[in-house]
């Protein structure tokens, strides 16, 4: 049903841009259209499993229903679903999924059962829905789930510029024969390109970028086929057209007088890739010796080969370690691994020590200590220079000055007190123990790092109580959660920018 405040309509007469024109009739707008979409629905039935009181859904029978390709890596523990042009990565035992670039927080661990993930219902149509995917969860009753799924087979766009023209890339779900496409140009600029069979996603096509010389579009479904129709603010000289599975393709070709001029290279997104996980001491270095002999090296070492899996299936980041066995690497050489690796962010990870009473959690910044407690901390890990075979030149921490010139060479400091804030706010959330805060004091480790870096004390092996928690899997598992979101948080927040 369409409503006009205005509408002239045209024969179009044979275009030579295009022999398929003369099958259409051509729509001018001058004036806005109300319209409304006939797109055709289907209703899936999902069944509902119960974990921990939480709906859970097999991705098993999500992938079947929808008919979609996937692929399970074993090695990474990930599986990939492809959907509406989108890639959907899930692992278990994890809350969170990746989507595209971005990851997403299902609230929930992604569980294995009966040979099949499953996935915590709400929060998952949630985050389709949130990014505008045709489902619907309509109802959720008797252990069945009733979703609404639009059958959209046109569902935005690209556009790049060319040194001899635009390519104009729509997407699609199916193969569109050419002779089924039509289009044209009128002499206000508009490329109208009709499309039979064909039902438009008007959102998705709004969501889809435009850019320069592509200034305006519009959609249009009507009930054998759907229009779409680009203002170009630059003369077109021709029209190429190519279909495959997944795309219509147009070669615009601008004005040859006009193919000399450059196209401004945007300025590239800053992508958060590799990450470094220090664990702290190793070999000949116990580190701290706590309650029951529980020894810091190795605490430090699980944790972080945790964080690096998570971060490895649940982002598909690279991850480097200084070290991943029980080995002695020197404090100088822990920086230099970070560097040479082009490392974006460097995350050292330890266990405190004190008096038996002292417990908690925190996250210390190179710079110079300014409470006692901060520089015994740092006193302490800093003694592993004692065990090293060669005299490498270190920072004196007395010495104001050189430790001020040490910070002003690393332009990293925002990033990595951003960085401490996110890892004691997802730590705090994440177990018992005390929230001790960001601190700062001379770290030798983290001298001369070039990305942002930060210290992370996991808690007190010399307390009773936290060398028994810290001796358990699952808090040491919680602590890894606790880092990883960290990552997330700093990855979203400085990718974003």
């Amino acid at each position: 049903m369409k409503k006009f405040s205005k509408l002239w309509i045209q024969k179009l007469s044979i275009n030579p841009l295009n022999n398929y024109s003369k099958y259409f009739i051509h729509f001018i707008f001058f004036t806005s259209i109300i319209f409304t979409q006939s797109i055709p629905k289907s209703e899936l039935s999902l069944k509902i499993i119960k974990y921990n009181k939480i709906d859970y859904i097999s991705l098993n029978e999500f992938i079947k229903s929808h008919d979609l390709q996937s692929t399970y890596y074993q090695s990474k523990e990930k599986l990939e679903i492809i959907f509406e042009n989108k890639k959907m990565y899930f692992s278990p035992f994890s809350s969170y999924c990746k989507i595209d670039d971005k990851v997403y927080h299902l609230t929930y661990d992604v569980i294995l059962k009966n040979n099949s993930l499953h996935v915590p219902l709400l929060p998952f149509y949630h985050i389709l829905e949130s990014i505008n995917m045709p489902v619907q969860l309509i109802d959720a009753k008797k252990n069945i789930a009733k979703v609404l799924t639009n059958i959209y087979n046109v569902k935005g766009f690209n556009i790049q510029n060319k040194t001899n023209g635009i390519v104009l890339s729509i997407k699609t779900t199916k193969k569109f024969p050419k002779k089924h496409i039509a289009t044209s140009i009128n002499k206000s600029g508009w490329l109208n390109i009709t499309i039979l069979n064909s039902a438009i996603d008007s959102i998705g096509i709004r969501n889809s970028s435009l850019t320069y010389p592509i200034t305006k579009i519009n959609s249009i479904q009507q009930k054998q086929s759907g229009q779409l129709s680009f203002l170009i603010n630059k003369k077109i000289d021709d029209i190429s057209l190519s279909t495959t599975d997944n795309y219509i393709e147009l070669l615009l070709s601008i004005e040859q007088s006009k193919n000399s001029k450059k196209i401004k290279e945007l300025r590239e997104k800053w992508i958060i890739d590799t990450i470094v996980i220090d664990p702290g001491h190793g070999g000949k270095d116990p580190g701290a010796i706590g309650v029951n002999n529980i020894q810091e090296k190795d605490i430090a070492l699980d944790i972080s080969k945790q964080l690096g899996k998570m971060i490895e299936r649940s982002l598909g980041l690279k991850v480097i370690y200084t070290r991943d066995e029980d080995v002695f690497i020197p404090l100088w050489k822990r920086t230099q691994i970070a560097n040479n690796s082009g490392g974006d962010i460097f995350i050292s990870i330890h266990a405190n020590a004190a008096n038996h009473k002292a417990r908690g959690f925190e996250t210390f910044l190179l710079r110079i200590g300014k409470t006692k407690d901060a520089i015994e901390v740092a006193k302490r890990e800093n003694e592993a220079i004692k065990l090293e075979e060669q005299n490498h030149q270190y920072i004196d921490f007395t010495d104001a000055k050189k430790i001020v010139a040490s910070m002003t060479q690393n332009s990293a400091m925002r990033g990595s007190e951003y960085l401490a804030e996110r890892i004691q706010i997802n730590l705090d959330k994440r177990i018992d123990s005390i929230n001790r805060g960001v601190k700062q004091a001379g770290f030798h480790v983290l001298v001369g790092a070039t990305m942002p870096n930060v210290l992370v004390e996991v808690g007190f092996i010399t307390n009773k109580y936290e060398a028994k928690q810290l001796a358990k899997a699952q808090y040491k598992r919680e602590i890894a959660k606790g880092l990883f979101e960290a990552v997330v948080d700093f990855k979203n927040k400085y990718e974003k920018q």
